[in-house]
C-alpha cells in the first residue's frame, strides 16, 4: 500500500505558498534562535518587542503599522492574532534603524544615525536596540546596495552586531531586482542557511503577485486601503502581502522561546 500524502493545510499558505516556504526555520535554525533568545533574556531584551531595519520601503504607513492601528481583518489567518497582540506597539513604530536609501554599510555607520535620538558615534542599529530593546530585528535591506558582494560583507557585520546584543536577526528577501539579477536574495537565503537564522522569504510570495507586487518604479510595493485578508484583492497587493508574510515569520519566531516570556 502507498502511504497517503499529507495534504497541506489550506489555512497555512499565502497564494498557494506554504508557510514553511515563507518562514524558513528548519530544526537547526529553531535551536539557534532559542539560544539567541536565551542570550537576549540575560541582557534584558523585551520579548514583546521587535524593530525594523530597512530603507524607504519600511518608512510608510502601508508597512506593518496597520497591525497596531488598523484597518485589519485577518480573515482566514485569524489564528495569527495572538502574535499581533504579542508584539503590540512594535508594528506601528518606525524606529531609528529605518532610513530612506539605507544600505547595509549605512546601517553600520554613525553618520546614518539620527542625532536627535542617538549618541555620538552610535550606529543606527545599536541606537535602535538601545531605544526599543527588541528581542527581534526584522531586516529588509539590499535594494540600495547594488552589489551582492558588498551586501554580504556588511550583512555579516550586521548579523554579528545583533547576535552580540542578543537580538534575533530575521533576514528578509525583497521583490525588486535593482542589482540587475537576483543575487542579493540568493545571498540572503545562503546566509540564513549558513548562520542558522530565520529567513523571511517574501520574494517567494512576490512571485504570485502582479508585477511581483511592485509599483512602476520597480522598487516600492503596491498599496491597498486596508489589510482585509478576507478580500481576495488584498492578496494581490505588495504591502498587505508583505505584512502578512512578516506576521507569519514573527509568529514562527515567537514560538522559539519568546512566547513564554510574555
Amino acid at each position: 500500500l502507498v502511504p497517503p500524502t499529507a495534504t497541506p493545510d489550506p489555512a497555512r499558505q499565502v497564494n498557494g505558498v506554504p508557510f514553511a516556504d515563507i518562514a524558513v526555520l528548519p530544526p537547526e535554525t529553531a535551536a539557534h534562535v532559542r539560544e539567541i533568545v536565551a542570550h537576549g533574556r540575560e541582557l534584558g531584551r523585551n520579548p514583546r518587542a521587535f524593530s525594523k531595519l530597512g530603507d524607504s520601503a519600511v518608512l510608510t504607513e502601508s508597512n506593518l503599522t496597520r497591525f497596531d492601528g488598523g484597518p485589519v481583518d485577518l480573515g482566514p489567518y485569524a489564528f495569527l492574532q495572538p502574535t499581533v497582540d504579542h508584539f503590540a506597539g512594535s508594528w506601528g513604530r518606525y524606529g531609528v534603524a529605518a532610513r530612506v536609501a539605507l544600505t547595509t554599510i549605512g546601517a553600520l555607520d554613525p553618520m546614518w544615525a539620527r542625532a536627535e535620538y542617538c549618541t555620538a558615534g552610535e550606529d543606527p542599529i545599536s541606537c535602535e536596540v538601545r531605544l526599543n530593546n527588541p528581542a527581534v530585528m526584522l531586516i529588509r535591506l539590499g535594494t540600495n546596495d547594488g552589489s551582492a558582494t558588498l551586501y554580504e560583507t556588511y550583512m555579516r557585520q550586521i548579523i554579528d552586531l545583533l547576535l552580540a546584543q542578543g537580538v534575533v536577526p530575521v533576514l528578509g528577501t525583497k521583490a525588486d531586482r535593482f542589482e540587475g539579477d537576483d543575487s542579493i536574495n540568493a545571498v540572503t537565503r545562503r546566509l540564513a542557511a549558513e548562520l542558522r537564522l530565520p529567513l523571511w522569504d517574501f520574494d517567494r510570495v512576490a512571485d504570485t503577485l502582479p508585477n511581483r507586487g511592485l509599483t512602476d518604479d520597480q522598487a516600492h510595493l503596491t498599496v491597498y486601503g486596508r489589510n482585509d485578508y478576507s478580500d481576495p484583492q488584498t492578496l494581490t497587493r505588495g504591502y498587505p502581502v508583505s505584512d502578512l508574510t512578516a506576521l507569519i515569520v514573527l509568529d514562527a519566531v515567537r514560538e522559539m522561546g519568546l512566547k513564554d516570556e510574555g
